[in-house]
C-alpha cells in the first residue's frame, strides 16, 4: 500500500510540474523561439556617413549554439555570422568582402517571469498578442532603435541609427527561420 501511494505521489508531482510549466505558456504567443539549433536568416544593410557613404549589404545568420542555466536565468548563446559586401558611395566598386565574420551574442531569460534581456531591451517572451514592437526614437544626438518580434519567428525586424557626427543606419529583416522541434 505504501509503495502504491509513493508511486502515485511521484506521478502527481511530475504531472503537477508539467502542468505548471504548460499553464505559464497556455494561451500565450512565443515571441522568440529560443532553442539550441534554431537558426534565423536575415537580410543585412548598413549605411555610414558623413563623407562618402559606405554601404554594407549581405546576410546575417543567428544560430542558437548553447543553452545553459545560470541561477534564475537561462542563458542562450547566439552565433552571429555575417556575409556581406562593402561598397563606397553606392558604386559597384567593392572595397571589401566580409566572409563568415562571427560574433557571439548572449540572451538571458528569467526562468520565473520569462523576461528576455539582450542588447538594450527587455520584454516578456510569452504574450497575449502575436507581435510587439519595441522602440526608442532618436533625435539629434540620441541614438534610435526599433525591434519587431512575431509569434514563432522571433525578431523579424531591427533598425538602428546613430547621430550626429557619424550617421549610421543598420537594419536586419528576417528572411526565414529553421526551428528544431
Amino acid at each position: 500500500m505504501k509503495k502504491f501511494l509513493s508511486i502515485r505521489l511521484i506521478w502527481f508531482l511530475v504531472l503537477s510540474g508539467f502542468l505548471f510549466n504548460t499553464c505559464k505558456k497556455e494561451g500565450k504567443f512565443d515571441l522568440f523561439p529560443l532553442k539550441t539549433g534554431n537558426e534565423f536568416y536575415y537580410k543585412y544593410n548598413k549605411e555610414s556617413h558623413p563623407g562618402p557613404t559606405v554601404y554594407t549589404i549581405g546576410t546575417e545568420t543567428w544560430k542558437v549554439v548553447d543553452e545553459s542555466e545560470e541561477g534564475n536565468n537561462i542563458k542562450y548563446t547566439i552565433e552571429r555570422r555575417l556575409n556581406a559586401k562593402i561598397s563606397l558611395g553606392g558604386y559597384t566598386y567593392v572595397t571589401k568582402v566580409i566572409s563568415d565574420s562571427i560574433q557571439y551574442l548572449e540572451i538571458l531569460e528569467d526562468k520565473k517571469t520569462a523576461l528576455i534581456s539582450f542588447l538594450n531591451i527587455t520584454f516578456k517572451r510569452y504574450q497575449s498578442v502575436s507581435q510587439i514592437e519595441i522602440n526608442q526614437g532618436g533625435q539629434y544626438d540620441i541614438e534610435g532603435w526599433s525591434y519587431l518580434f512575431k509569434t514563432d519567428s522571433g525578431m523579424t525586424k531591427y533598425n538602428y541609427y546613430h547621430r550626429p557626427n557619424q550617421i549610421t543606419i543598420e537594419s536586419l529583416h528576417l528572411d526565414s527561420i529553421t526551428t528544431i522541434q
